[in-house]
């Protein structure tokens, strides 16, 4: 597990943007962990909104970026195995869309 998880996990109370329900960060999924850098999902429990969070540590300490999505967990682990955007795979949906 990387440093910024364990950091956290011992004393962070994450709160759902759009609700501003408190919960825990030991509520969050892991979906890629590589060193310094941990990808997590969380799923608030009041209005079951889901928001993607980066952590992360350097020289400043522990910072975390999140952005909001109507992705579940598993979404997340299939996009992420899903490999690479290719080039033609934005061309096909821009043919289907136009």
């Amino acid at each position: 597990m990387s440093i910024a998880l364990k950091q956290l996990r011992k004393e962070a109370i994450i709160f759902c943007p759009l609700c501003d329900k408190d919960y825990r960060l030991s509520k969050m999924k892991v979906i890629e962990n590589t060193g310094e850098t941990a990808l997590v999902h969380s799923h608030c429990p009041r209005c079951q909104g889901a928001v993607l969070s980066l952590l992360y540590t350097d020289f400043l300490g522990v910072t975390m970026m999140a952005v909001i999505t109507d992705m579940n967990y598993d979404d997340t682990i299939r996009i992420k195995d899903s490999g690479m955007v290719k080039e033609d795979d934005v061309l096909e949906v821009y043919k289907k869309i136009d």
